[in-house]
């Protein structure tokens, strides 16, 4: 039988800049402050809307993947240290930006970071790839190596002093 760890020190909280982001970055946040563990902010670039990149490349638009790339880890990264990082203080807090199928990406980055928790809200960007192939948080359910909290959106949010 395998050991189960119940000490939780590091946190992936996988956030896309959709709705479900803030709520998400709270929730990861909160549980890292209770358990003094390590949080690491997570952002995967969808490799479908690069392939879409590709294709204009190679038809002479001018866009190129890594120029895209760059440009987007730039700007998220700009995004994440004035909406999350400068509320941390007093966790320890990283950035993490990979490229791939985001939920291939989630899974591999809870096994390379050896994280012992991923939060992730229930929905991202987008409900159509969802509803064709299955969702990105339900394909990370089946295949994350460690607990996996779901957060739901904003709108399911209780604020103090509500019921």
């Amino acid at each position: 039988m395998q050991e189960c760890r119940a000490d939780i020190k590091k946190i992936i909280a996988s956030l896309d800049l959709s709705s479900y982001s803030e709520t998400t970055f709270l929730h990861a946040l909160t549980l890292a402050k209770s358990l003094g563990a390590e949080l690491i902010l997570l952002s995967v670039i969808n490799s479908r809307g690069l392939e879409q990149i590709e294709r204009l490349s190679a038809q002479g638009f001018g866009v190129s993947r890594e120029k895209y790339v760059e440009t987007a880890i730039a700007d998220r990264k700009a995004e994440f240290e004035k909406e999350y990082l400068s509320r941390a203080a007093g966790v320890p807090c990283r950035l993490v930006f990979r490229e791939g199928l985001p939920w291939e990406q989630i899974v591999k980055a809870i096994k390379q970071e050896e994280a012992d928790m991923l939060v992730m809200g229930t929905k991202g960007r987008s409900n159509l790839a969802g509803a064709l192939f299955g969702s990105t948080a339900e394909k990370v359910f089946r295949h994350a190596p460690c607990p996996v909290i779901s957060v739901r959106g904003p709108e399911h949010c209780r604020l103090p002093g509500t019921v």
